[in-house]
C-alpha cells in the first residue's frame, strides 16, 4: 500500500485529528492519554496495521502487551476482524516474562523454578503450620492479594512492615512463603516479573536480543501497570526504542494491588524526547455526563490537564433518587427494569451490594448478568457467629456453643473461669457461672440479662434478632475489637447490612439461614440465564472498567464506602476514590442515576462525591480541608459501629508491661506483656484478658 490515504479509504477508516496523530507516530516515544470512551482500542489495532501495511514493518518486530488475559484477547480478536492475521504478538506483560525465561533456559541451558500455579493451599498450609489454625477465605484473599502488592511494587521490608496491620504477622509469613517457594524450587506469577527484570538486567546480550526483535513496543492500559512491569518495559525500550503507551492516569483504579500511574506522569523525566499526545474527544455518554464527569475529575491535582468533551445530544441530567433506607433501593431499582426495556446496569463499590438484588431478580424471574462474585461472603465469620447464638439460643445446654461464644457476648469472664466452671446435671454453664460467682454483683446482672436475652432471641424475627444480637448481647463490642486487630470497619457494616436486609424478607431464622444457603448456590450457577438476552448487568465499579451502558444506577454509594475513610488521612488513596467514582460514572452513555439514601437513625449519608459530581466541585478541594474531629467534609459520622479518632502514639506509651490500669468493666489490673497495640491484663477479678489497646483507648473503657 503506497500512503496512508489509500489505507484509510480501503479499510474505511475515520478518525478525527487526534486519534490520527496518535495514529502517526511512528518514531520514538509517545504516551497517548485517551478519556474515557475516546476510542483507544481502535487506535491501536489501526495504527498496529498501519506500520505494518504502510511503513512495512515486519509484524513479528512488533510486540503489543497489555495487563489482562482479557484485553490481550480482545486486541488481537479486533485487529484480526479488521485486518486479517498477522504474525504479531500479542500477549500480557506475565506471559511475555515466562517467554523470556524461556529463551534463558533454552540460551544458557539451565532451568528456571517451576510455576505454582495456585498459591492458595500453599499459602493455607503456611498458615496453619505459622499461627495454628486455619485461615478463611477472606484472610487468604487478604494474605495474597498483599503478597502481589509487595512484589509489584518492589517494597523493601521497612515498607512491608509499615503496611496497615492484619490480624497476623504478615511479614513473618510473607518471609516463611518466599523461603518455602525457594527450598522446593517454585516461583508464583509475580515471582515471573522480577525473574524476568534480573535476566534483563544481568545478560546485556538477551536483552539486545529482545529489543532487536521486538522494535515496536505498544502498550494497552498502561496506568494499570506496576511499578516492576513498567521497569522491564523501560528497559526492553531502553531510552531510543519505538514505545507507545496507551492509558489515562485518570482511570487508575488498581493501587491496591500495585497500578502505579506515577511512571504515566514521569514520562517526560523518562524519556525528554518524547511526546504526550491526548485523545479528549467521549463518543460514548451525553453532553451532561461529560462534563459533569469532566468537572469532577479535577478534584485530583497529580494528573495531566486534559478536557473532556463530546458532540453527542445533551442528554438527561444527572439525578439522585432518594429513598429511606438501605433496603428501599434495591426494591426502586426492580420497579424501573420491570417498566423499561433499556440496557441498565447497577453499579456498587463492593460485591456485597448486589447479592439483595440478586435474590429479588432471581425471585422476579428477570435475566442479569453478574460481573463478578466471590462466595466467601456466605462463609464469613459473622454468618456463622449469628448462626451459633440462634442455635445456642435453642440449645442454653450445649456447653461446646458456650465455650465458642462467651469472649463474644462482653461477659467480662476470663478462658480459665470457662474452663474451671462445675456445671450440674440439667444446668446451662450461665446459670453454673451465676452460682460460682454470686459474690460478683455485677457480673451476675450480666450473666441474667445475656440468659433473658437469649430466650427472646429463639422467637425472634431474624432482622430484630440480629440486632438483639449487636447490642443486647454485646456482639457489637466483639466487631469493634476485630477492627481494632485490622478488619476493615467497612467492610463488616457492609456485610451487617446486607444481612439485615435478607433477614427482613424472612420470618425466622430458619427459614433465614435456609434463604442463604439457596443464594449461595445461586450465584455459584451460571452468572446469566443463558436463555435470553440479560436486562441487567450487576458489577463492581472495578469490573465494569472498559464496558458501557445505556443507564447505569449507582446503589450504595455512601458515606465510609466510596470515599472511603482510609482516605481521610491518605491523598494518594483519596485520589485512587475519586478516580473509581470517575469510572464508574462514565460507564453511562445516557442516563446516570444515584440511589441517595437518607438514613439518620442508622448513620447512613451519601457520599459527597454525588455531590461533588452532580453540583459541582466547592471553592476549597476536600482534600485540602481541614479535618475537624477526625470527620471529613465537614459531615456527620455515626457508623453502625462506632469508631472514635485514634489515638495519639504518645497515649500508648505509658501502657508498658508492669504498668498498673484500671478498666471499666474489668476493674484494677497489671500489664504482663504486650505485642504491639495487644497487651495481655492481669485482672485482680476475673484475671487475664487479652484486648487491643489502641481499641480500649479509643472507647474510654481503659486507664
Amino acid at each position: 500500500m503506497k500512503n496512508y490515504q489509500e489505507f484509510k479509504k480501503k479499510y474505511q477508516i475515520s478518525l478525527n485529528s487526534q486519534q490520527e496523530k496518535a495514529l502517526l507516530a511512528k518514531e520514538g516515544q509517545t504516551l497517548l492519554l485517551a478519556v474515557p470512551g475516546s476510542g483507544k482500542t481502535t487506535v491501536i489495532i489501526n495504527r498496529i496495521a498501519y506500520l505494518i501495511q504502510v511503513e512495512k514493518v515486519d509484524p513479528a518486530a512488533i510486540l503489543a502487551l497489555t495487563f489482562s488475559r482479557m484485553g490481550a484477547r480482545d486486541l488481537k480478536q479486533r485487529y484480526s476482524s479488521a485486518f486479517g492475521q498477522d504474525d504479531i504478538h500479542f500477549s500480557t506483560i506475565h506471559s511475555f516474562s515466562l517467554s523470556v525465561i524461556r529463551a534463558y533456559e533454552r540460551q544458557y541451558h539451565k532451568r528456571a523454578f517451576e510455576v505454582l500455579a495456585n498459591v492458595t493451599p500453599f499459602i493455607r498450609q503456611l498458615y496453619l503450620k505459622l499461627f495454628k489454625a486455619y485461615p478463611s477465605e477472606i484472610e487468604l484473599a487478604e494474605m495474597t492479594q498483599r503478597i502481589g502488592y509487595v512484589k509489584n511494587m518492589l517494597l523493601t521490608r521497612s515498607e512491608i512492615e509499615a503496611l496497615p496491620a492484619l490480624e497476623v504477622d504478615f511479614f513473618k509469613l510473607f518471609q516463611a512463603y518466599e523461603k518455602s517457594k525457594q527450598d522446593q524450587g517454585l516461583m508464583d506469577f509475580d515471582d515471573l516479573l522480577k525473574y524476568t527484570y534480573g535476566l534483563l538486567k544481568r545478560h546485556p546480550e538477551m536483552l539486545a536480543s529482545f529489543r532487536d526483535r521486538y522494535r515496536y513496543i505498544h502498550l494497552d492500559e498502561a496506568q494499570d501497570t506496576s511499578k516492576i512491569q513498567f521497569k522491564i518495559i523501560q528497559l526492553l525500550a531502553g531510552s531510543q526504542g519505538n514505545l507507545f503507551l496507551v492509558g489515562d492516569e485518570d482511570q487508575s483504579i488498581y493501587g491496591f494491588r500495585g497500578a502505579y500511574p506515577q511512571f504515566l506522569l514521569s514520562f517526560k523525566t523518562i524519556w525528554p524526547a518524547g511526546q504526550v499526545l491526548l485523545m479528549e474527544t467521549n463518543y460514548r455518554s451525553s453532553q451532561a455526563i461529560v462534563g459533569c464527569a469532566d468537572q469532577f475529575i479535577r478534584l485530583n491535582s497529580e494528573r495531566y490537564q486534559k478536557k473532556m468533551v463530546t458532540s453527542n445530544p445533551k442528554g438527561l441530567p444527572l439525578r439522585r433518587e432518594w429513598v429511606k433506607s438501605l433496603a428501599a433501593q434495591y426494591q426502586l431499582i426492580l420497579e424501573s427494569i420491570r417498566k423499561e426495556g433499556k440496557e441498565t446496569a447497577v453499579l456498587y463499590r463492593n460485591n456485597e451490594s448486589a447479592i439483595p438484588l440478586v435474590d429479588l431478580l432471581d425471585r422476579e424471574g428477570i435475566p442479569f448478568l453478574m460481573k463478578e462474585h466471590h462466595p466467601a461472603f456466605f462463609n464469613h465469620f459473622i454468618i456463622k457467629d449469628i448462626r451459633s447464638f440462634y442455635e445456642f439460643s435453642l440449645r442454653p445446654n450445649d456447653y461446646d456453643l458456650f465455650c465458642q461464644l462467651y469472649y463474644k457476648m462482653d461477659l467480662a469472664i476470663s478462658k480459665e473461669m470457662v474452663g474451671s466452671v462445675k456445671i450440674r446435671a440439667s444446668e446451662t454453664a450461665i446459670r453454673a457461672l451465676i452460682r460460682e460467682n454470686r459474690d460478683k454483683t455485677w457480673l451476675v446482672k450480666r450473666l441474667e440479662l445475656v440468659e433473658k436475652e437469649l430466650a427472646r432471641l429463639k422467637t425472634m424475627p431474624p432482622q430484630k434478632g440480629i440486632d438483639l444480637i449487636l447490642d443486647e448481647l454485646g456482639y457489637r463490642g466483639f466487631l469493634q475489637f476485630k477492627i481494632g486487630a485490622g478488619h476493615s470497619e467497612e467492610n463488616l457494616n457492609q456485610k451487617l447490612s446486607v444481612l439485615k436486609i435478607l433477614a427482613g424478607r424472612s420470618e425466622c431464622f430458619d427459614a433465614y439461614f435456609e434463604h442463604l444457603q439457596a443464594l449461595s448456590e445461586k450465584l455459584k450457577e451460571s452468572r446469566i440465564y443463558k436463555q435470553k438476552k440479560p436486562r441487567v448487568t450487576l458489577s463492581t465499579f472495578h469490573s465494569s472498567k472498559g464496558l458501557e451502558f445505556d443507564k447505569v444506577f449507582v446503589i450504595d454509594a455512601v458515606e465510609g464506602t466510596i470515599p472511603c475513610s482510609a482516605s481521610r488521612e491518605d491523598p494518594g488513596l483519596f485520589g485512587e476514590e475519586v478516580r473509581l467514582f470517575y469510572v464508574g460514572s462514565t460507564r453511562a452513555k445516557n442516563e446516570l442515576i444515584f440511589i441517595c439514601v437518607s438514613d439518620q437513625k442508622n448513620g447512613v449519608f451519601p457520599s459527597p462525591f454525588i455531590g461533588y459530581l452532580i453540583d459541582g466541585i466547592p471553592k476549597k478541594k476536600p482534600q485540602e480541608q481541614k479535618h475537624q474531629g477526625g470527620e471529613r467534609f465537614g459531615m456527620k459520622r455515626n457508623d453502625p459501629i462506632k469508631k472514635l479518632p485514634k489515638v495519639d502514639e504518645a497515649d500508648l506509651q505509658a501502657y508498658q508491661v508492669g504498668a498498673t490500669v484500671s478498666h471499666r468493666r474489668f476493674g484494677k489490673g497489671q500489664i504482663i506483656s504486650r505485642n504491639g497495640d495487644v497487651v495481655n491484663v492481669q485482672f485482680e477479678k476475673v484475671g487475664n484478658k487479652k484486648m487491643n489497646l489502641s481499641v480500649c483507648l479509643e472507647n474510654g473503657v481503659i486507664q
